[in-house]
Formats: C-alpha cells, sequence, structure tokens
C-alpha cells in the first residue's frame, strides 16, 4: 500500500478499491484452484507441480510489481492493477495445494497438528522480521532511491522464496506422489460434486462468509482512515 502510494503515486482510494476488488476475486479464484489440484494426476502428485509452478510465476510477478516501467496516467494505473491482480492468482496457485498437502502427509492427527506447526512459525517469523527490518533493508538497498530500494528487496525476497520453496518440492513426500509412483490413480472430482460438497456444508458455507466480510470489513476501514488502508494490513 505505501509503496503504491507514496514511491508509485496512484491514488489512495484507487489503491484500497484495487485491494478490495484483489480480496472479493480471491473468494471466486481460490475454490477454483482447489478444484484444480484436486483433480491433479502427475509422476510428482497433485500438490508438487503446482508449489513449484505457483512459485516461479508469483516471484517473477513480485518483481515485476516492484520494478515497475516508467509510466503515467492510465496506464501506469493499469499495469499495477493487472500486476497486483496477477500477483495474487499466482500466490494462489502456490499457497492452495501448499496448505492442501499437509493432510496428505500423514494418516494420524497427532503428527499431521505436529507438522502444521513448523510452517506456521517460519510465516510468523517471516511477517515479524520484515515489518521490524523491511524498511530498514530498502532504505539499506536503496542508498536514498526508495523505488530502487523496494526493487532490490523484491529480488532478494524473490530469491529467497524459490530456494525454500525447492526444499519442500524435493524433500516433501506426500500420499499422492506415493500413489503416483506406485501407478496407482485417484479418484477424480468433478465440477457438480464440488459444488454439492461447498452447498450441502452449512459450516463451510458460514466460514467462507465470514472470511470475505472480513477482508471487506478491513479493506472499507482503511479507505475511511484518511485514504490509508495501508495501516490496517
Amino acid at each position: 500500500m505505501i509503496y503504491l502510494t507514496d514511491t508509485v503515486g496512484l491514488a489512495p482510494l484507487f489503491v484500497g478499491n484495487l485491494f478490495l476488488v484483489a480480496r472479493v476475486w480471491d473468494a471466486v479464484n481460490d475454490p477454483m484452484m482447489g478444484f484444480i489440484v484436486d483433480n491433479t494426476r502427475s509422476r510428482w502428485g497433485k500438490f508438487r507441480p503446482w508449489i513449484l509452478i505457483g512459485t516461479l510465476i508469483n516471484a517473477g510477478i513480485l518483481i515485476l510489481l516492484f520494478m515497475g516501467p516508467q509510466l503515467q496516467g492510465f496506464k501506469l494505473y493499469a499495469y499495477y492493477s493487472v500486476m497486483y491482480i496477477l500477483w495474487g492468482m499466482s500466490y494462489t496457485i502456490m499457497d492452495i495445494p501448499y496448505w492442501s498437502m499437509l493432510p496428505s502427509m500423514s494418516s494420524t492427527k497427532a503428527e499431521r497438528d505436529s507438522m502444521s506447526v513448523i510452517p506456521r512459525i517460519f510465516a510468523s517469523s517471516a511477517w515479524l522480521l520484515v515489518g521490524a527490518f523491511g524498511l530498514a533493508m530498502i532504505n539499506r538497498l536503496g542508498q536514498g532511491d526508495e523505488a530502487k530500494g523496494y526493487a532490490s528487496s523484491s529480488v532478494v525476497v524473490a530469491i529467497i522464496f524459490v530456494a525454500t520453496i525447492l526444499v519442500t518440492v524435493i524433500f516433501a513426500r506426500d500420499r499422492s506422489s506415493l500413489e503416483a509412483d506406485s501407478g496407482q490413480k485417484g479418484k477424480r472430482t468433478s465440477l457438480k460434486e464440488a459444488i454439492h460438497v461447498i452447498t450441502a456444508n452449512d459450516q463451510l458455507k458460514v466460514y467462507i462468509g465470514v472470511v470475505l466480510a472480513y477482508n471487506l470489513v478491513v479493506q472499507l476501514a482503511g479507505l475511511h482512515a484518511g485514504g490509508r488502508p495501508g495501516q490496517y494490513m
């Protein structure tokens, strides 16, 4: 948010609305990606191919997002709108199979719960590190040029992102990978069956509604706070 408004120069109201549209679109494309992953059949299983593909695409878009071309007017707004939406979509390509793979890595609840703690610790640590030292890294790498600092920082983050995900892709083995190695074929889920699962599950519908409402409220609250929704993110 701060980068788009203060460095790039986009209008805060436009950026807030862009974030709002992106969150609404997330509510649509997340289930779509889950459906695609569930019906993927490959020699590497159903999760790892998408984790790798999503990471590579997302890392590239992240760099393009912070290394924007010298544009003005409508072209400037269009470029960052497209890049931000694509960033969210490509992250979904990686994120949905990443977290979906955990239940497929063990048949016992205790072991799954234990494994799920590890990525959450790293995710929380990353948030804390960026929050505490992100601006310092931008200032140091930019050496007075804020735009250059953001661009250089995005390259650093992208490299770390790809390197750490490669560890998962190379060494993680889930049930779908083992089935692929043994030649077994898993049952495919039709779109009709997927829709039925959602519509027949009251708890799932309530959860989807709560998540969507939360994101809408966060964006609206940010817009109300003097046109700087970034402080709520």
